[in-house]
C-alpha cells in the first residue's frame, strides 16, 4: 500500500513587486515578506506534516521597462537551479523542514533582517556594481 503525498507544488511561495527607485527598495522588501509570510501561512495551516529537502527563499530584481521588479519565492534547490535566475541570492533552510518551521523561522527577527539583507544585496550588485556611490 503507497502513502499519499499531499506535497505541494514548487514554488510554495511566489509574490514579486514593482517599484520605481532604490529609496523604495527597503519599504517593498518589507511588503514582500508580509506578503509571503501570508501566502506560506495559508498553505502551513492545512499542512499534514509533509516534509521538504532544501527549502530556500529566492530574491532577485529585474528592470522591466522604467520600473524594477523584485521577486521571491520559497522553494526546494532542486526546483530553483532550473527556474530562477543564477543572479537570484537565496536564504537556506539546511536539512528537512516542514511548512510550519519554516513559517516560524521566517517570522524571527534576525531571519526578516537577512532577508531584507539579501534583497538590498542583490539588487545593489546587480544595478549599482555592488554600491550605492
Amino acid at each position: 500500500m503507497s502513502t499519499v503525498s499531499y506535497r505541494l507544488p514548487m514554488p510554495l511561495v511566489d509574490v514579486n513587486q514593482a517599484f520605481a527607485n532604490v529609496a523604495e527598495l527597503e519599504d517593498v522588501l518589507v511588503s514582500l515578506h508580509k506578503r509571503a509570510m501570508w501566502f506560506l501561512s495559508t498553505r502551513s495551516s492545512v499542512e499534514v506534516d509533509e516534509e521538504y529537502a532544501d527549502l530556500g527563499v529566492y530574491v532577485w530584481s529585474v528592470k522591466v521597462d522604467e520600473e524594477f521588479v523584485t521577486h521571491v519565492e520559497l522553494a526546494e534547490r532542486r526546483h530553483a537551479i532550473s527556474h530562477y535566475p543564477e543572479d537570484a541570492l537565496w536564504l537556506a533552510f539546511d536539512g528537512v523542514w516542514t511548512l510550519r518551521r519554516v513559517e516560524e523561522a521566517m517570522n524571527s527577527d534576525n531571519w526578516i533582517a537577512s532577508f531584507l539583507a539579501l534583497g538590498v544585496d542583490q539588487y545593489l550588485g546587480k544595478f549599482t556594481g555592488g554600491g550605492l556611490h
